[in-house]
């Protein structure tokens, strides 16, 4: 069960604020496009990672 929420959960989860951070946090001014452009970045990898690891966390 832990294996699942790690690949379902944490590293997509993980994955995805750094993702964010690398678009959000580099430079000076944050601009409403580029917060908006990290949320969905986040928001489609840890959909998309949660997915993966759930294929790969049942086939083992």
């Amino acid at each position: 069960m832990t294996r699942i929420w790690l690949y379902t959960v944490a590293f997509p989860g993980l994955l995805g604020l750094a993702t964010m951070a690398a678009i959000v946090l580099p430079g000076d001014d944050l601009t409403l496009t580029r917060l908006l452009a990290g949320c969905g970045a986040m928001i489609a990898v840890q959909v998309i990672g949660g997915y993966l690891g759930g294929r790969a966390s049942v086939r083992r």
